[in-house]
């Protein structure tokens, strides 16, 4: 398949809105899960413009990534299976991401290693988010399966 840039850029908008709204869907059953929040504070304190902020970050950043899925389709010539494809680079992308997690923070201003120590800081979510919650480390695959899925079928459409 050959790459479809604007194609690219809808199916990681929309693909990383599913992801967030699942990521949402957590949240309210008890999980700690709040990707635009934890983005949004490395840089204001914890409230609405942080969010906001956070929200706008991790819309890009999908839409990056899946740029990057659009070009490896094309690079390794992938024409069908996009969708499958496109699940699979959402796993490999979730482990990626679940190592950033431990990393972050020593880059992160407002991330607590501690339980939240203050209302203005978040929490860290430990490598593969362990510390999300007992569910973390499989939510984690869950919703970056799920972004590779939707952004997938968008761009195979």
């Amino acid at each position: 398949m050959e790459l479809e840039i604007g194609r690219a850029v809808l199916s990681g908008l929309i693909g990383t809105i599913a992801m967030t709204m699942v990521m949402y869907m957590g949240s309210m059953m008890g999980m700690k899960m709040d990707m635009p929040m934890t983005l949004g504070t490395m840089f204001f304190p914890r409230g609405s413009v942080a969010w906001v902020v956070g929200l706008m970050m991790h819309l890009m950043m999908g839409v990056v990534f899946f740029i990057i899925y659009a070009v490896l389709f094309a690079a390794l010539g992938i024409e069908s299976g996009i969708i499958g494809w496109s699940a699979l680079f959402g796993a490999i992308h979730a482990l990626m991401a679940g190592a950033a997690f431990g990393m972050m923070p020593s880059v992160h201003p407002r991330m607590a290693t501690e339980p939240k120590s203050s209302p203005d800081t978040v929490s860290a979510p430990g490598y593969f988010g362990v510390k999300m919650g007992m569910m973390g480390p499989l939510a984690l695959i869950v919703v970056h399966v799920i972004y590779g899925l939707v952004a997938g079928s968008i761009y195979a459409a």
